[in-house]
């Protein structure tokens, strides 16, 4: 098997997905090697050193590998800061130890800007220079990326939209503020309105019930949907992507939510350009994907 290709490492709480890509690709790949193991708890250095060990094995031997975190990540640096779902990463120069460990350059970004840079040049928002990548689930999660390139503000904290205030006064959000977007449609939100509703089980029997035309769950997914479009607006007002691409588990389909909330913020729009608002294509491999295509963009830099 040939040598030069990319490995892609994305790390997750319960999971590792891993790719190896021909060096030599420039649209999505077809990779040689997928597969998913489990997140070793106690070592992860070790266990991202076993899976690039096994993917050797195979006969492989990429010549980079790069990994996407969750979390707060220094990508100059190649470090993890912290890392709620794998805290044994919390403070770790993971570039310097897994480069050291399996002799290759190793570069290291955070999930959310992963799965968003894949999401634009390979995904939903292909074909766009200028798109906004949003990620509904437990958390909101955004990223803009303008020409392949995540665009992370001056401190690294940019596209957070899941906390722009939606409701002034309302609940406390778990970044200590109140009304915050991740409070009235993030899926822990949903879950708690759907039961003070009267439903039972969470944001996945909330949007099935609204499918069947349940008044209750109609209440509940169009406040959460009217929350959406709000944010929506402002980030209109203040990015003016030429894209907005929605993924998660809670835009997956069918994409009520969603819809929903294109509609409100369409009717909504004064001077507002609302651009396309699609469903992301990539599912739970984005992130994956978006590891090779940054190992890919490294290749390209350093070629003489």
């Amino acid at each position: 098997m040939s040598s030069g290709g990319v490995l892609g490492l994305d790390v997750g709480g319960s999971s590792v997905k891993f790719l190896l890509a021909d060096g030599t690709v420039r649209e999505r790949p077809e990779p040689i090697l997928r597969g998913r193991r489990e997140t070793p708890a106690d070592d992860p250095v070790e266990g991202l050193r076993a899976i690039a060990e096994e993917v050797r094995g195979t006969g492989a031997e990429p010549a980079r590998i790069v990994v996407s975190i969750p979390g707060i990540v220094d990508e100059e640096r190649g470090a993890v800061i912290r890392s709620t779902n794998v805290p044994a990463l919390d403070d770790t120069p993971l570039a310097q130890e897994l480069g050291a460990r399996t002799g290759v350059p190793v570069t290291v970004i955070n999930d959310g800007h992963a799965a968003a840079i894949s999401e634009a040049a390979w995904g939903a928002g292909a074909g766009h220079e200028d798109v906004f990548v949003l990620a509904l689930g437990t958390g909101i999660a955004g990223a803009h990326v303008v020409r392949g390139e995540v665009v992370p503000g001056a401190h690294g904290s940019a596209g957070e939209l899941g906390h722009i205030t939606i409701e002034p006064g309302g609940r406390v959000c778990s970044c200590g503020r109140r009304g915050c977007l991740e409070t009235v449609i993030g899926a822990p939100a949903l879950a708690e309105a759907w039961r003070a509703a009267g439903g039972s089980g969470g944001p996945e029997q909330l949007l099935a019930a609204y499918g069947e035309g349940s008044r209750e769950a109609a209440s509940v997914v169009e406040h959460a949907a009217e929350g959406l479009a709000e944010a929506i607006l402002t980030l209109c007002a203040l990015v003016d992507p030429g894209c907005i691409v929605v993924g998660g588990g809670l835009a997956a389909a069918p994409h009520h939510l969603v819809s929903l909330a294109r509609d409100a913020a369409m009717a909504r729009a004064s001077f507002h350009r609302i651009p396309a608002i699609v469903p992301a294509a990539l599912g739970g491999w984005a992130g994956a994907y978006g590891t090779v295509l940054r190992g890919l963009a490294d290749a390209r830099v350093a070629l003489p």
